[in-house]
């Protein structure tokens, strides 16, 4: 039983979003109709606190890698590619400067 419920948690999304309170109440329950051992229970909790923590990992990479991909097949520029223009904009607007200085 404990298996299940824990392949039932885990599943999907939802596991990403388990927090400490919901687990122990799910927990809790399980205990009171007898499907666990009391002394089970805050193993069981740490367990699934875990691997939601895992889950929730997991799917925070999932959904940068398509977002990258997503704006790689836009072709829009990065920050990183923004702030590598913006430097060599003022790199070329103070050499300007000087050449206009100069004249």
């Amino acid at each position: 039983m404990i298996d299940l419920l824990k392949r039932i948690l885990l599943a999907g999304i939802g596991a990403a979003a388990l927090t400490k309170e919901r687990v122990e109440g799910l927990v809790d329950e399980l205990v009171k109709k007898g499907e666990i051992a009391s002394k089970e229970g805050p193993k069981v909790v740490k367990e699934l606190l875990e691997r939601s923590q895992e889950a929730k990992k997991e799917l925070e990479e999932k959904v940068e890698e398509a977002t990258q991909k997503a704006l790689k097949k836009l072709r829009l520029a990065t920050r990183a590619e923004v702030e590598e223009l913006r430097a060599k904009l003022e790199e070329l607007e103070g050499k300007i400067g000087k050449m206009e200085g100069k004249e």
